[in-house]
């Protein structure tokens, strides 16, 4: 894999513009895949029948149009217009698409550019970013937007390759492999992730491993070890053998974070 050189933003629109005509998944069986990932939302996202989900970086809208059914209403936004064009051509074939939209919006523009596409602060129950926050320059922008967006006690959900991964952090580099899409991709660490999140509000944060081996990236032989180190990482426990990391976290809630406050006793 050779990481294609980015310089800002219109050059990370560009990439996922030109992605779109021709994307495929490249790290294993799509569906397979797919069904995985919802139902790590489902368990570790808490997903409701009565959320208001917000998918950013919704690229073509296959993870929010295969929960459409589960949900009361949903949006993605994708700062790639072509993206866009995909996901919406799509929807007249999806089971709940009625209850979907998709817009045009960079992930890092929330706060000021949502309310244009009709998404109001408060509004959002579960916020998912499936793969994305590692293309996003300005994370620290992204996670304050959807802080600003989820009503109180409202989740953010992210899966994302984790940068505690040792073929991240040690094997690729001594073998000399790429492991980055985009020259700017960042794979945050788990307790870089917290800080970030913290930083911009969030009160109570959940992680956790899950199976991303970036077949896609390397020979097949290095993929078969790869897995071997995941099934191994799984059983012993070992985080940093395993390649993705999820986060839910919380926004708090105003009238449980009073009530957890003990009341003064009286003189």
């Amino acid at each position: 894999m050779v990481a294609t050189p980015v310089a800002g933003n219109a050059d990370v629109r560009a990439f996922f513009d030109r992605l779109a005509a021709t994307y495929s998944e490249q790290h294993g069986h799509a569906q397979r895949l797919l069904s995985y990932r919802l139902s790590l939302v489902r368990a570790h996202g808490h997903l409701r029948a009565d959320d208001a989900v917000l998918d950013l970086g919704c690229g073509m809208g296959h993870h929010l149009q295969a929960l459409a059914p589960e949900i009361a209403s949903g949006v993605g936004v994708d700062l790639s217009p072509r993206m866009i064009d995909v996901a919406r051509a799509r929807l007249a074939d999806s089971p709940g698409g009625e209850r979907l939209r998709f817009e045009v919006l960079d992930a890092q523009e929330l706060e000021a550019g949502a309310a244009a596409v009709g998404i109001d602060p408060g509004s959002i129950d579960l916020a998912l970013c499936i793969g994305a926050l590692e293309h996003m320059l300005d994370k620290r922008a992204v996670l304050s937007g959807v802080h600003h967006l989820l009503a109180p006690g409202g989740r953010l959900f992210c899966l994302m390759p984790s940068g505690d991964y040792v073929w991240y952090r040690r094997l690729a580099p001594l073998l000399g492999y790429a492991t980055k899409h985009l020259s700017t991709d960042v794979f945050p660490t788990e307790s870089e992730l917290r800080a970030l999140l913290a930083g911009v509000g969030f009160t109570r944060v959940e992680t956790g491993p899950w199976t991303f081996i970036p077949r896609g990236d390397m020979p097949w032989l290095l993929g078969l070890v790869l897995r071997a180190l995941d099934i191994a990482g799984r059983w012993f426990g070992v985080r940093g053998w395993r390649g993705g990391q999820w986060v839910c976290a919380w926004k708090e809630n105003r009238q449980e974070a009073r009530a957890a406050v003990p009341t003064p006793a009286r003189a």
